[in-house]
């Protein structure tokens, strides 16, 4: 096994990272689910459109959060895997699961960069 990192599967110097700037983002949905059994865990997803179908859409908490614990900062990444991909616009899924141990998200702000673009209320499921 050679020591070249890998994610998902593919090696990193494969992919690349495309600008968000511009891109139209829609259905973002995001909740709390408190049902039993713990652990609670939460959840956001949406989609974004992308010049390709190869472009796979990436949230990733915000370095640093926030001052308010109760308010997620996600950046959004687009990646663009290897290979040769029609140039077709195209709405891919963005998701983000994490497992909650003792506060609850009232809401999600999702930037591109520094500039938000989505602002996203929290559901409680119970």
């Amino acid at each position: 096994m050679s020591g070249t990192p890998i994610m998902s599967g593919t090696p990193i110097e494969k992919q690349s990272v495309v600008s968000c700037t511009g891109a139209p983002t829609r259905d973002w949905y995001a909740w709390n689910n408190l049902m039993p059994p713990k652990p609670d865990d939460f959840h956001i997803v949406g989609e974004v459109q992308v010049i390709n179908p190869g472009i796979v859409a990436k949230l990733y908490p915000k370095e640093p959060q926030g001052i308010n614990p109760d308010i997620l900062l996600m950046d959004l990444i687009l990646v663009q895997q290897p290979g040769i991909w029609p140039q077709i616009l195209t709405w891919v899924p963005a998701r983000y699961d994490k497992i909650i141990m003792n506060s609850t998200y009232t809401s999600v702000n999702i930037f591109c960069g520094d500039d938000s673009i989505a602002n996203v209320k929290v559901e409680n499921v119970h």
